[in-house]
């Protein structure tokens, strides 16, 4: 690739109801220390202050980049079908997307495109993410996404040997991620039957289509863990969520054909159980609950040895 390679990226700022955030994700995209950039902030109609927050940003600072729009819908419609908004407003050759509560490093850009200088072959870069409690600062630092070290990311890994890793784990945070526009398009961009899910189905095709994903060793993104952000899936007691419901469809569909029948008897347990806890309303006794995953601990140790060969 030449050495002049100085490609549009498409910074796109997903928000609802980022009042409270959105500028300084803003900032960060303007102190970027590549130049060629377009901003594309989609709101997925926001009841706060949000979009008034954001015009007036952009009015003040659309001339940091080569364009900006902002893209807004009368109703909600959920982060999938906002990020194809998002895809279908880019023009950029690379798309770099964020959460309008999360923020870029200063060089994130310049080093994605320094690293498909020297791999011009790649087209899909994930990179380290550090996620802090509620600011972003030293002290408020709580962890370091890496995932350079899996296997998925060795030399010369076939795109077959990535899905296949990924139909079992999906050990990069995908805001960490920078993208060929072209390729999101042709694989049909995020599956909107899975709001909540965005990431794992769109990870599956690219690399079931023979995209590789390479991974870059430094930090480009910043995350933020609320104070409201949920722990361990628990709320007001519950030992579980509802979004194993969620999750059903879509493991049914993109995952469990794939996998061994030993996890998928790991699945499948943890599922029916889920549903017969909240049938009987169960799902806040705590005791019984240890009692009944204990029982059946060895199909975990099972699920392991599986995942190991």
């Amino acid at each position: 690739m030449k050495e002049d390679y100085n490609p549009l990226v498409t910074i796109g700022v997903l928000t609802y109801n980022s009042a409270k955030y959105v500028l300084e994700t803003l900032e960060s995209a303007k102190v970027q220390t590549y130049k060629n950039i377009e901003l594309i902030i989609s709101d997925d109609c926001s009841t706060d202050k949000t979009v008034e927050l954001c015009r007036e940003w952009v009015e003040k600072n659309k001339d940091r980049f080569v364009r900006c729009e902002i893209l807004t819908v009368e109703k909600n419609t959920g982060i999938p079908a906002n990020c194809n908004r998002r895809l279908r407003a880019s023009k950029g050759e690379w798309l770099k997307g964020i959460a309008g509560d999360d923020i870029l490093a200063p060089d994130c850009i310049e080093n994605f495109i320094n690293f498909v200088k020297e791999n011009p072959e790649a087209e899909w870069v994930a990179s380290h993410v550090q996620s802090f409690r509620g600011q972003f600062r030293e002290d408020a630092l709580v962890s370091l996404y890496d995932a350079s070290e899996y296997p998925i990311f060795e030399h010369d890994v076939s795109s077959l040997a990535q899905y296949r890793f990924l139909l079992k784990d999906f050990p990069f945070k995908i805001m960490g991620c920078i993208f060929k526009t072209k390729m999101l398009v042709e694989c049909g961009g995020y599956d909107e039957r899975f709001p909540g899910i965005e990431d794992w189905p769109l990870v599956l095709k690219l690399s079931k289509m023979g995209n590789i994903c390479f991974y870059m060793s430094k930090v480009t993104s910043f995350y933020r863990l609320h104070d409201t952000s949920i722990s361990n899936g628990r709320i007001a007691g519950k030992l579980f969520t509802d979004f194993y419901k969620k999750r059903f469809d879509f493991d049914r569909l993109y995952r469990l054909p794939e996998l061994h029948w030993g996890i998928k008897m790991r699945y499948y347990y943890n599922y029916y159980l889920r549903c017969a806890f909240s049938f009987f309303g169960l799902n806040r006794s705590k005791i019984f609950y240890r009692c009944i995953f204990g029982i059946f601990r060895p199909i975990s140790v099972l699920e392991n040895l599986i995942k190991s060969k």
